[in-house]
């Protein structure tokens, strides 16, 4: 796949879900919300890494963006919105996220926030902590913002996954879903 796009890094899926594609990075957060992963001209775009993230080394926390469609659709992100459904948390707790660099496996979907992205209360987007204490507040803070509670144990060490789309049901056009996951044990089958 990388003949058809030197930008891609990676691939990301939800099994038994529509959710399924590559994923790229690029200089900027601009470039794929309208280019499809072919170069050509798309609504929907790729969903891409954000520009500051290492991919070949992952950061504490990688971020993922992806457009939710809107008007009933069903592709790129939009099937993040049914996180709010803690019945649907639980049929799709994990979250396959492979780099070209490595594979990661699963990771556990431990948080599912609403957030006004105009509120820098708490920042989804940081990607690095000064120290395994900055971490862990970030994480609880992840944990106390979340709309379910998932009892999922996150030590110091754990690298998170965030996806972000668009929701606009709770802040209008500031509004975003993230849903953080934590990587798991590679060997993991999912069943």
């Amino acid at each position: 796949m990388l003949q058809f796009n030197p930008d891609l890094v990676g691939w990301i899926a939800i099994p038994d879900t529509i959710i399924s594609y590559p994923v790229v990075q690029a200089a900027d957060n601009v470039k794929y919300l309208t280019i499809s992963f072919v170069g050509e001209y798309s609504k929907t775009g790729t969903p891409f890494a954000d520009m500051g993230n290492n991919m070949q080394n992952l950061d504490s926390n990688t971020i993922i963006y992806g457009h939710n469609m809107g008007n009933g659709r069903t592709d790129m992100f939009n099937t993040l919105l049914s996180y709010k459904d803690y019945s649907f948390l639980l049929a799709n707790k994990y979250i396959q996220f492979d780099t070209i660099y490595q594979r990661h496996g699963f990771w556990k979907v431990f948080a599912v926030i609403e957030l006004d992205a105009s509120n820098t209360a708490f920042n989804y987007q940081q990607m690095n902590f000064q120290s395994d204490a900055d971490f862990m507040e970030w994480v609880s803070m992840a944990t106390e913002l979340s709309m379910h509670n998932t009892e999922t144990y996150i030590a110091p060490q754990d690298k998170i996954l965030a996806l972000s789309t668009c929701d606009r049901s709770s802040y209008g056009s500031n509004g975003r879903l993230i849903i953080l996951a934590v990587r798991i044990l590679t060997d993991f089958t999912h069943s």
